[in-house]
């Protein structure tokens, strides 16, 4: 009989001893769920990369090829193209690439718009091994041969369109054109010296007239190629300076297909795309996740708030991706009935201010926020999983003994953390805020800067904590409140110190915009002189119909902000600039700072005698630079 009730008392025993468990760590089932998540991905990673060739997006593709020929991989513009489809398209044009003798280990940049074509070209190289440098066609011609040059690529393919063909032209005249191939996806309405175009090199090449061109070439085309080799170049956004080309692996991307198994995606599920297929996020959370579950991803050339909504209807959308100001976007469009009778239930993303974090989800019927923090060249990211407003997610003790990141004191001028007397890094406590660090080893290692190798040393921090550690410097200050939630406070290049206090410009922004009057807000440090540190100075794009009212903007700073942290000068314009990816950029504006000389725009300035912000004209802005006007 005691031999009966053993068993029965040890189970008993073990029930206790999670329970005791559970209340002492209440994380302790969704950590061990991540943990065990991650455990799959990593043995699922690991079989790809022992393979003596290494399965890379382009096995994926093939497989449901072969599997699901007919299900729809892509719809763009109300035309949908299924992965059979898609495939014999890359195919084709893998073929009459390799007879050019394009081969595995070069590198090609992509100047292509948001289109079908994108994918299927990318795909195409992929399955030569060859890398895709991904070209951004927002930028000046300058801006677009840097990165080119930058890449070290020996061709330049691009799409349809008369923007692009422009660019082209541009950029050939300055280019090392003897070095230097060029072709066009369509067939130019003109002839233009030295580029050709794809139907061309097939017309003028008998062997590929006489090979089927459809056909999957054998995986033997790609050996030599390794699991951590570039799969494509993705250029930083560049919105202060010249862009710089990151390494993105084949481990990398596919690594990101797993990204969204923590809301159960399936072949079921349909993505919504309006981001630019060159950026980082709608690679590794788009592409990624929709070619390792055979889902379907809707299309679009560019985000429309007016047809965002509308389309998500339209084509039973489930999961939508967002990045910086997209939805501030859409809450200021009129509420239409597609809002509540879509059938989204995820967002994924990053930039979500959480002052509309809760509206977003409520007036939009969003159940899932899978908010992200990541940068193109770091070695770590991090998803709210748990819903939590605000927060980038969730890092406690047990997923620190994985990956041991560190929030440290730093320094405002160098943006490097600050030392003890052992010469070691300190920690911050819980609520306050500090310099993100994360471990760089064969775990986490860091894929690095095209041609920037210098560079990205600078970025390595060693002797964290210990003699011989070594960790990546992300530039990037957080808070960590006692439940282990970590919240995106700033970037530390855009953080300016006045008054002998650090103001991050994410806060300052997200408070202007709670006021009725101000639509979107981006901030920034300004230099003036016979002061220390930059004074803040704010680009205020105004909602429609209202006029700026200097008394109370001045009253609604000083009521919400401290002393040290109201914009002593603001800015008036009719329009902000931003990336492709809805980031602020900043160059210009720090550049003209507050010199009405250079900047068309209204100006004012704090004025603490009159206690509103004052008209900015050449002789306020004599006294100021002369010290004969407090701000």
């Amino acid at each position: 009989m005691m031999y009966a009730i053993i068993p029965v008392a040890i189970f008993l025993l073990c029930i206790g001893a999670l329970l005791i468990l559970q209340a002492l760590y209440p994380r302790l089932c969704s950590d061990l769920a991540f943990i065990l998540d991650k455990v799959r991905m990593a043995r699922h990673l690991q079989a790809c990369a022992r393979r003596e060739i290494p399965s890379t997006i382009v096995d994926e593709l093939e497989g449901h090829a072969r599997s699901t020929p007919d299900k729809t991989f892509l719809v763009y513009r109300d035309v949908r193209f299924t992965y059979g489809e898609v495939n014999r398209r890359a195919n084709q044009l893998a073929h009459a690439a390799h007879h050019r003798g394009v081969k595995q280990g070069d590198t090609v940049a992509l100047l292509i718009h948001n289109e079908p074509a994108f994918i299927w070209t990318l795909l195409a190289f992929a399955k030569l091994g060859v890398t895709c440098a991904l070209l951004n066609y927002n930028l000046k011609p300058s801006s677009l041969l840097h990165c080119f040059e930058a890449s070290q690529a020996k061709l330049l393919v691009f799409g349809p369109g008369d923007i692009l063909l422009k660019a082209v032209v541009d950029m050939k005249g300055e280019m090392k054109f003897d070095k230097v191939c060029i072709w066009s996806l369509e067939k130019p309405a003109e002839k233009l010296e030295g580029v050709q175009s794809i139907e061309q090199i097939i017309e003028t090449n008998v062997e590929l007239k006489q090979c089927d061109m459809e056909a999957n070439f054998s995986r033997e085309i790609r050996r030599g190629q390794h699991f951590r080799d570039p799969f494509v170049y993705i250029y930083t956004s560049g919105t202060t300076g010249l862009p710089k080309a990151s390494r993105m692996s084949h481990y990398k991307m596919m690594a990101g297909g797993h990204l969204l198994n923590c809301v159960n995606m399936t072949s079921d599920d349909v993505m919504y795309v309006t981001l630019p297929l060159y950026h980082i996020s709608a690679l590794l959370f788009g592409l990624s996740n929709v070619v390792r579950n055979g889902a379907s991803m809707v299309l679009r050339s560019k985000f429309s708030a007016t047809h965002f909504w509308t389309d998500c209807c339209k084509h039973d959308v489930t999961i939508i991706m967002y990045i910086g100001e997209l939805f501030r976007y859409l809450l200021a469009r009129p509420k239409t009935p597609e809002e509540k009778l879509n059938k989204v239930r995820v967002a994924v993303g990053n930039g979500l201010g959480g002052d509309i974090w809760g509206e977003v989800m409520q007036r939009y019927n969003i159940s899932r926020v899978l908010e992200t923090y990541g940068a193109t060249e770091a070695n770590f990211g991090i998803m709210n999983v748990d819903n939590k407003i605000g927060s980038v997610g969730c890092w406690p003790p047990m997923l620190r003994i994985f990956c041991p990141i560190e929030l440290v004191k730093y320094d405002y001028e160098s943006a490097q953390p600050i030392r003890d007397e052992n010469g070691r890094c300190i920690k911050v406590p819980p609520g306050d805020i500090g310099l993100l660090l994360c471990p760089v080893n064969k775990t986490f290692p860091l894929e690095g800067y095209v041609g920037e190798e210098d560079l990205m040393r600078r970025k390595l921090v060693r002797n964290v904590l210990r003699e011989g550690d070594v960790y990546f410097n992300t530039g990037d200050l957080f808070v960590q409140d006692e439940h282990y939630n970590l919240y995106f406070k700033d970037r530390l290049g855009d953080t300016f110190r006045w008054k002998g206090e650090n103001v991050a410009t994410t806060e300052v922004a997200q408070m202007l915009q709670q006021h009725e009057d101000i639509f979107e807000a981006n901030v920034y440090g300004v230099a003036v002189p016979g002061h220390y540190g930059k004074a803040g100075m704010a680009a205020l794009l105004l909602s429609p119909s209202t006029t700026f009212d200097p008394v109370a903007t001045f009253n609604f700073v000083r009521s919400r902000l401290p002393d040290y942290a109201c914009p002593r000068f603001l800015r008036l314009p009719s329009t902000l600039e931003h990336t492709s990816t809805f980031k602020q950029t900043k160059f210009r504006l720090v550049q003209e700072s507050f010199d009405p000389k250079l900047v068309k725009d209204p100006l004012f300035f704090f004025d603490t005698a009159r206690k509103e912000y004052t008209r900015l004209d050449g002789p306020a802005y004599l006294k100021i630079v002369n010290g004969d006007v407090r701000i």
